[in-house]
């Protein structure tokens, strides 16, 4: 099958190439055509943190170590079959390729889809090598959970481990307010009786007040004005290290401090932090707990649920813009990594 990849820099990931790709299934493996996936910011936190320890760019290879192929989540189109019980024409929801096609090596097939066991996937996060069918999800609705289904399920399941933190009646700040994932986290807060304080741009406040998600919602330079001594907890989406130490310098009550993402990746800074040291939220880890906590068909049952109930909200304040083919991924995947995707903006690529 004849397609092809869009491979990256590493060390540069406005550098992007077309590569050719030409596929065939063997015994027990299919062929999948990519049809449509997000684009967002998690796409860039996907690339930045490509290495060790979290291994993103050893999902799917590229052709030269120093590039490679950012993960993006979407749906697919079986269109080859060599495996045991899963037809051509199926449609699956999942982690692909920036490409046109995926080849995968399907595990057992259940009634909640099947994971894909090629070797190289097989060290890492489960989470992200399970392909699900999706009968139930209209055409229509399709951009919307490429969208939101990971970003919403990691703001899920972190609002959900914030409930020790919200006991004790410590306040939550999010950077990156507008942000999907600091939105569905914030959603979720809000629904649990604490909605959390926003920061965000000045440029981005009005649409992060239009949400009604947050408490309240401060431009960063005005972080000052919050009371320094108020027991907090800090969740950053922004990868913004400047921002991060004049948030630790400044709140003397802050009793932890989680790293979820990288929007603003490339603001450095050289001083170190004060007070709590941030910890990596990785949400794979915390979607198993949950998962093995209340049972695997619970977990989902209750994670659909709330999303649907969260994707009800988005034609207030979302608009899906769709692009196509390689100039169109190039597009709007540079418009990420320069921090021009207007917060009110949703990026649907088409391969």
């Amino acid at each position: 099958m004849s397609g092809y990849s869009i491979e990256v820099s590493r060390s540069d990931l406005a550098n992007q190439r077309q590569v050719a790709i030409d596929l065939a299934a063997a015994e027990g493996e299919l062929i999948a055509r990519v049809d449509l996936a997000a684009l967002t910011s998690n796409n860039i936190t996907y690339a930045v943190h490509g290495g060790a320890p979290l291994h993103y760019w050893n999902f799917f290879p590229a052709s030269e170590p120093d590039r490679g192929i950012v993960p993006v989540w979407g749906y697919g189109t079986v269109i080859q079959s060599r495996a045991a019980g899963i037809a051509e024409g199926l449609r699956l929801f999942g982690y692909w390729p920036s490409a046109t096609h995926l080849r995968l090596r399907p595990g057992p097939v259940k009634a909640g889809g099947f994971s894909d066991l090629a070797d190289h996937r097989q060290a890492l996060a489960p989470v992200y090598n399970s392909y699900r069918p999706t009968p139930n999800v209209p055409a229509q609705a399709e951009p919307l959970v490429a969208l939101f289904q990971p970003l919403y399920g990691t703001g899920f399941v972190l609002a959900h481990s914030l409930a020790p933190d919200l006991a004790a009646g410590r306040q939550v700040l999010l950077t990156s307010a507008s942000s999907k994932t600091a939105l569905a986290t914030a959603w979720n807060l809000k629904q649990a009786g604490h909605a959390p304080i926003g920061l965000t741009s000045e440029a981005n406040r009005g649409f992060v007040e239009q949400t009604g998600f947050y408490s309240q919602v401060l431009a960063y330079d005005a972080i000052e004005s919050l009371d320094p001594a108020t027991p907090s907890v800090l969740v950053d989406f922004s990868g913004n290290a400047r921002l991060k130490a004049r948030l630790h310098r400044h709140l003397k009550g802050l009793a932890a401090s989680h790293i979820v993402g990288d929007t603003n990746w490339n603001q450095t800074a050289d001083e170190p932090l004060e007070g709590p040291q941030p910890a990596l939220f990785f949400a794979p880890t915390h979607w198993e707990a949950r998962a093995r906590q209340i049972g695997p068909q619970a977990f989902d049952a209750e994670l659909a649920q709330s999303m649907a109930d969260f994707l009800a909200t988005t034609p207030a304040w979302l608009h899906v813009e769709s692009s196509s083919g390689p100039s169109g991924y190039t597009e709007g995947f540079n418009r990420l990594l320069a921090n021009k995707v207007p917060p009110s903006t949703g990026l649907i690529w088409r391969p």
